[in-house]
Parts: C-alpha cells; sequence; structure tokens
C-alpha cells in the first residue's frame, strides 16, 4: 500500500495539469490510497501509511521544508477523516472531502506559524475550493475501487 501512494504522488508529479500556481494545489492521489486503507483496514494502518507516505515522498519529491507541511495536513486529515468514519454519518466521498479541507487547513496553519499568516490567509479560499473539488474526485475514485474489491480481497 505504500508503495502504491508513492506511485500515486510520482504521478502526480509528472502530470502538468496538477502543477497550479497557488501553493499547495493538487489532486491529492496519494491520499486515496490512505483512504482506501482507512476504509478496509482502520485508523491505525491508514495512520502508519499516511506516515510512509509523507516520509517518502518528502526525500524523493519535495524539500525538508515541504515534510512540516505535509505532515500537518496529512495528521490533520487523517485525525478528521477517522472522526467521520467512525461517527457512521458520512460516505466515502464526505469523508474525502473533509479530508481535502482539512489536509489543505492543517497546511495553511503551518504556513502561518512557521512562515507568514498572511501568505496563509491569501491562499485560504483557493485551498478551501481546492480541497473540496479535489476530495470529491478522490472520494469518487475511492468509492468505485471499494466498489469492485471485495471486503474479502483486502483482509490482514
Amino acid at each position: 500500500m505504500a508503495a502504491l501512494a508513492l506511485v500515486a504522488g510520482y504521478l502526480e508529479v509528472l502530470v502538468p495539469a496538477s502543477r497550479h500556481p497557488s501553493p499547495g494545489v493538487k489532486l491529492g492521489l496519494g491520499n486515496a490510497i490512505v483512504l482506501f486503507a482507512l476504509e478496509r483496514m482502520g485508523a491505525k494502518p491508514a495512520f502508519i501509511l499516511m506516515l510512509i507516505k509523507v516520509a517518502c515522498s518528502t526525500m524523493l519529491f519535495a524539500n525538508p521544508q515541504m515534510f512540516v507541511f505535509s505532515i500537518a495536513g496529512g495528521v490533520l486529515s487523517w485525525a478528521i477523516m477517522v472522526a467521520a468514519h467512525k461517527s457512521g454519518l458520512f460516505s466515502t466521498i464526505s469523508i474525502s472531502v473533509l479530508g481535502g479541507i482539512a489536509h489543505n487547513a492543517g497546511q495553511l496553519i503551518m504556513v502561518a506559524l512557521t512562515l507568514s499568516p498572511t501568505v496563509a490567509l491569501v491562499n485560504a479560499p483557493v485551498l478551501a475550493v481546492a480541497g473540496i473539488i479535489c476530495g470529491l474526485a478522490i472520494g469518487i475514485l475511492v468509492q468505485a475501487v471499494l466498489s469492485a474489491i471485495p471486503q474479502e480481497a483486502t483482509r490482514v
């Protein structure tokens, strides 16, 4: 699962359409694997997968400063998705949208704390909309994959 998350993240780096003038905007293909893990394996395996994905992605595709933003977004996203999943009130798509918004919020909080509150505020509207749109796309993808792969195939 970790290798799949890294490959998904790498594919995202290769796609020119994913490059956006606002920093931090990307589809989040690697996060689809974390959401799949949450849905099929539970919170703890999803958390470990998220940590591995962030650490390895940083080493392969980014710099140490990006790690701080990625881990903040990843942890907040994971926590919100776990809470939504455990509540039983949200669909996979809704959980993904909440995760996308939370991921961007976590990054913005870290930007405000380490760089500039103004930069965070300026980028907040774009990242909020991006979190909704990308979370929706990832949620639809994950829901389709969950439907296509029997529950028994992912038992650990």
